[in-house]
């Protein structure tokens, strides 16, 4: 399916860096870390507002050990999520006889760590020492109102966007029908779902061992 340059560039990334994204796994890298300090951040269960923000001695041991969970989280984030993906996308390629680019796993999997990218920014003004939504209010000017609205509607909706930023991978990088493809988008969105629920658990079992941490220091 084909859309010309004006139609889904700006949502959903160009053509362009969907035909780029290669196979090769060390580029790979980044994508990862950029997941797990995401999923680390956006966790309601904040590590980083109560154990590394509060001044207590001990800092850079509780920051290195941060950065390796979420190294480790980020790692099973991407690949548990992309992975089987990919690998139901290959079926249905082989299955219908349809071309699909080799290393697809690897393709898809810096698809969807690297989708992130667009809600850094949004993060980051959503952390506890970024925007405060409970001070908004109706003196609020009309235009910071907009702008947290907007934030909010693309927090909610982030999950819908990064999908779409993948299936953009899969229609670019293989000659998959369009039915096939919904298939795939119903799939994605149910393997999400599950794949966050036990990314969050990880994340929650983060959190309890740096307040065992806190207990013991």
């Amino acid at each position: 399916m084909e859309y010309s340059r004006s139609d889904l560039d700006l949502l959903l990334w160009p053509r362009n860096w969907h035909k780029r994204l290669s196979n090769v796994a060390l580029t790979l890298i980044p994508g990862v870390v950029i997941v797990g300090f995401f999923d680390m951040l956006a966790s309601p269960d904040s590590i980083l507002t109560d154990f590394l923000l509060t001044g207590d001695p001990g800092v850079p041991f509780k920051l290195l050990l941060f950065t390796v969970c979420a190294v480790f989280i980020g790692l099973l984030d991407v690949f548990c999520f992309a992975w089987p993906i990919a690998d139901f996308c290959r079926y249905l390629a082989k299955r219908g006889e349809k071309f699909i680019s080799p290393g697809f796993n690897i393709v898809l999997m810096k698809s969807y760590a690297y989708s992130h990218i667009v809600f850094l920014p949004i993060l980051l003004l959503t952390t506890p020492t970024g925007l405060q939504f409970e001070n908004i209010g109706s003196g609020t000017p009309f235009l910071s109102r907009m702008i947290v609205f907007i934030i909010i509607i693309l927090i909610y909706t982030q999950i819908y966007w990064q999908l779409g930023i993948m299936l953009r991978t899969v229609s670019v990088k293989s000659k998959l029908e369009y039915s096939k493809k919904l298939i795939i988008a119903a799939v994605m969105l149910l393997w999400a779902n599950l794949s966050g629920t036990a990314i969050h658990f990880l994340i929650r079992g983060a959190y309890r061992l740096f307040e065992a941490l806190e207990k013991t220091s």
